[in-house]
């Protein structure tokens, strides 16, 4: 096969299914679903070799060009190919050929750009749209806008545009009236056209920073962050988003980078008419883009309300250094779109680049105490020693040059809720939406707080706040779920998290928590299929590879159970944890001295998650030895224990402690802990009374 590249502008009928190759996106019916640049990649090679069988070696030489990659990464693409032309289970569309490689068994019909958008919006027709609507990047405005672009680029002189100078492709008189209320506006994450996918971070966050500096206008409301990114990325997302915010403009465009320089192509379209009503390009040095970012603010600014607007767009970040600022937005970036520990830390290193770089950038540091403080949401990357010391530097960083930063006024109150200061958590989450009322991220960790609190009732209320607001975040619909999972409302928590994979079916956090409201209702097959698609997506995750291995060992198959410890263990590489995941299945079943397995369990990095706990073994191991009860209890009690010191708190962060300190009293029958015996059993049915779960921790040997 000779070698072939991928294009810029590709398309071909696949049966049913159209796809822009240049685009990283495939159509059927009226929705559209994006694939990462690799799929596509594989998905074009297969393409140009239909009905032929293509080897795993060429596909790995054509895609990724003799990078060392793991074993998986083609199976993990050819998974991601199959879910979405609808072929996980018949497999006829890819076919695999054993031991040889894949072949693509559809028709393939090549088509001109001008085939491709006719025979495209016959599909869209039917759901009311035109097809320049259907994407926010779709073909009819974003294909002529990026050769725009492109040929802009090429044509423009080298020296800088001055402010006012530069040449407008587009624009129409679409002024509001002065009368009129808020107007609704999305920004829709640019395409990437430098021809580096590391700049991916650049095309998604710089209109993420756009909308937050345009949001300052008491004109204007701006679509949250990830509905935007599911008007982009999913067309069946765009009736009930337009229905319920009535969205009036959305902005599109693309970005160029050469020599040091960049060039936006900015697009603002009216709903109404699905007209480009005014489009324009932006020129200049690198080092000028924060100065670029204002002007293009000011203009949309202008095009809808008039040259006469008075709008302060300047942001404190305004002077910062352009490097740190780069840094900033690459570290959000993976932040808000991380699915494994490997993302924090690629974000962490990302933001304290950003810090290195400009000592006094308050954003910054702010994200980092946030991202610190999320050391245990899920995969846990940090030590909870290390990252609360990481956390409340960064946090006293943070609000000594901003006492407004939102990011370190939340990672305070997240920290404050894990120690059970909750007037501390309120009084900051408070301050928080005393800044900025509908800011989502406040909402939903004020439903944390409630959650915590055993307020189910108003954990609900805030989570349904935020959703009012970022109707289409995957990860508020998690959310969600979680809240009503806790209310032991299975059904309704399953729907949530369906959602939240409808809206972005690479989702993994979705997926985790289906497994566990699955799991919950007593549907151990479903829940492992669950566990299953989420590790076809990412199987870099040890917490999600763990549950997976539990969960076949509930469904008593330990052959599968072991095959996933074994995946675990190799995540961690020669270390305690691999050594005790490993044998993980010995241990329980009581196969090894209870002195080693004490020993290395101390050492293990993930003893309790949102999934799963070590603390029932840790129990199994002290039981019957008062000695060793004596020395293991002050730890257990200080997790439950009130800031005050005036009895227990027992929510869902710390039940697995509660219970396993109950039962460790209650060997002992000491005097000593009669008093704390007492207060903690009636704590603990306060806490079933109002959770109508089975909670109660297994305190023998096997895993949950």
């Amino acid at each position: 096969m000779t070698e072939q590249v991928l294009p810029e502008n590709g398309y071909f009928r696949l049966g049913d299914y159209y796809v822009d190759v240049g685009d990283h996106r495939v159509f059927y019916d009226d929705q559209s679903r994006h694939l990462e640049p690799k799929a596509m990649h594989v998905l074009y090679q297969l393409a140009l070799c239909a009905g032929e069988t293509v080897s795993r070696q060429e596909l790995m030489d054509q895609v990724w060009h003799g990078r060392v990659v793991i074993d998986d990464a083609l199976t993990r693409i050819i998974s991601q190919l199959r879910l979405n032309f609808n072929d996980s289970k018949t497999r006829q569309v890819i076919q695999t050929v054993p031991k040889k490689g894949y072949r693509l068994s559809a028709d393939i019909t090549w088509l001109s750009r001008q085939e491709f958008i006719k025979l495209s919006t016959k599909n869209s027709a039917a759901s009311g749209l035109t097809f320049s609507f259907n994407k926010g990047k779709v073909p009819v405005i974003i294909m002529s806008g990026s050769l725009l672009a492109l040929l802009i680029f090429a044509l423009l002189p080298e020296t800088s545009l001055q402010q006012g100078s530069t040449p407008e492709v587009l624009t129409q008189d679409i002024k509001k009236d002065s009368t009129n209320t808020e107007t609704t506006v999305a920004f829709l994450p640019w395409r990437n056209l430098t021809g580096d996918e590391r700049n991916d971070y650049l095309a998604e966050m710089l209109p993420e920073e756009l909308s937050i500096t345009l949001a300052k206008s008491d004109r204007v409301t701006v679509l949250a962050h990830y509905s935007a990114l599911a008007l982009a990325n999913e067309t069946s997302a765009l009736n009930s988003l337009v229905e319920q915010l009535n969205l009036e403009y959305w902005v599109e465009g693309s970005i160029t980078e050469a020599n040091e320089r960049i060039r936006f192509l900015v697009r603002l379209v009216e709903k109404q008419s699905n007209n480009v009503v005014w489009s324009q390009v932006y020129e200049d040095d690198m080092q000028q883009l924060l100065t670029l970012n204002t002007r293009i603010v000011s203009d949309i600014n202008a095009q809808l309300f008039g040259q006469n607007t008075q709008t302060n767009f300047t942001n404190a970040s305004d002077s910062v250094d352009i490097n740190a600022y780069r840094a900033y937005l690459q570290g959000n970036y993976w932040w808000m779109n991380g699915k494994t520990s490997e993302w924090f830390s690629r974000a962490e290193a990302s933001f304290l680049r950003a810090t290195e770089l400009a000592p006094n950038f308050a954003a910054a540091y702010g994200s980092l105490a946030f991202i610190y403080a999320r050391y245990n949401y899920h995969d846990i990357y940090m030590g909870k020693t290390v990252a609360i010391v990481k956390a409340t530097a960064a946090i006293n960083k943070a609000l000594q040059l901003d006492p407004n930063d939102i990011n370190a006024l939340l990672a305070g109150a997240l920290l404050s809720i894990e120690d059970l200061e909750f007037d501390n958590a309120q009084r900051l989450i408070d301050k928080v939406l005393s800044v900025d009322a509908a800011n989502t991220r406040g909402l939903y960790v004020y439903s944390e707080l409630a959650l915590a609190k055993n307020q189910f009732d108003v954990a609900l209320t805030y989570a349904d706040k935020a959703l009012q607001i970022d109707a289409l975040s995957p990860w508020l619909n998690v959310n969600k779920a979680i809240v009503h999972f806790w209310r032991n409302e299975m059904t309704k928590a399953l729907a949530a998290v369906d959602h939240a994979i409808n809206i972005d079916s690479n989702y993994t956090w979705a997926y985790v928590w289906k497994a566990k409201i699955l799991n919950q209702m007593g549907q151990i097959s479903e829940a492992i299929e669950a566990m299953k698609t989420c590790l076809q997506i990412d199987d870099g995750s040890p917490v999600n590879s763990i549950y997976l291995a539990l969960l076949y060992n509930k469904a008593g198959m330990p052959e599968q159970a072991d095959e996933w410890f074994a995946h675990t263990a190799s995540l961690y590489g020669d270390s305690p944890d691999a050594r005790f995941w490993q044998s993980y299945l010995s241990f329980i079943e009581q196969e090894e001295d209870p002195d080693i397995v004490r020993q290395l369990i101390n050492q293990v990095t993930i003893k309790t998650t949102r999934f799963f706990s070590l603390v029932p073994l840790q129990n199994a191991l002290l039981s019957s030895q008062p000695l060793l009860i004596q020395q293991a209890l002050p730890q257990l009690l200080s997790l439950i224990e009130r800031p005050n010191q005036l009895g227990f708190w027992v929510n869902y962060h710390n039940q697995y402690n509660a219970y396993a300190a109950l039962a460790l009293m209650q060997q002992l029958d000491s005097a000593e802990y009669e008093q704390q015996l007492e207060l903690l059993d009636t704590q603990i049915k306060v806490f079933e009374r109002k959770v109508v779960l089975r909670l109660r921790a297994d305190l023998n040997l096997k895993a949950r």
